[in-house]
């Protein structure tokens, strides 16, 4: 009898994964194979939660991420990458989805590129530096994609531009990509209301004028977004 409680014991303490292949484009679309894939992703869970570790086809790390719950996207633990040479790129800890102290980042020679210190997931201060170690003037990491003009802007051109083809109100939830040089791509349909009254919405942000591309370390990024757009 104490054999076999010593044996269960043992075997709860063991976690138990299971885990799943999934291949992705440079961009993260999601693949059925590995055929014209850079990335591939395998999901473990666990009682504590989820882990997902990303790499690219040569088998070579990409990113690890903690989540205490992957179906909310709630982040716990620590949030790692790695650049193609095995360098460390990024080093973050979430507690509970918020970021939390310091958030570091490398170049490949492995000298500090930025670090920047969170509370509660809210932005505190940092610091960024050259290759050679040298402090440079701070910059944020992440800069939102805008339109000229800011959101009001923005959405008194969808109210002069939004021809309702028909009389059906709502709201038209619309996911898309700021491109490097402003202009919108891949849209798709979050929430709806109707065909017609969908692809209209689709027509006025195709035919948006350039928005002010977001920033990633910098440089002009391809940036996800998504917003509301209401019909009265």
């Amino acid at each position: 009898m104490k054999k076999l409680l010593l044996l269960f014991v043992l075997l709860s303490s063991i976690t138990f994964y299971a885990q799943e292949k999934v291949y992705f484009t440079e961009h993260f679309k999601e693949l059925p194979s590995a055929e014209n894939a850079i990335y591939y992703t395998i999901y473990e869970d666990s009682p504590e939660g989820t882990l997902r570790t990303t790499y690219y086809l040569d088998n070579s790390l990409f990113s690890k991420d903690h989540f205490s719950n992957y179906k909310k996207r709630i982040l716990n633990g620590t949030s790692e990458r790695w650049y193609k040479n095995g360098a460390k790129e990024m080093l973050a800890i979430y507690v509970k989805g918020k970021q939390e102290g310091i958030q570091t980042r490398y170049f490949e020679n492995g000298q500090i590129k930025r670090t920047e210190n969170f509370k509660n997931g809210k932005f505190v201060d940092g610091k960024c530096f050259d290759e050679n170690g040298t402090e440079i003037e701070f910059f944020p990491y992440y800069v939102k994609p805008e339109f000229p003009g800011g959101m009001k802007a923005f959405y008194d051109y969808v109210a002069k531009n939004f021809k309702s083809p028909n009389s059906s109100k709502g709201q038209i939830k619309i996911a898309f990509v700021v491109e490097r040089d402003g202009t919108l791509s891949d849209f798709k349909i979050i929430e709806g209301i109707n065909y017609d009254m969908n692809v209209e919405a689709v027509k006025v942000l195709f035919n948006s004028p350039k928005w002010i591309p977001g920033k990633v370390d910098g440089k002009d990024a391809r940036v996800k977004f998504d917003l509301p757009i209401t019909v009265k």
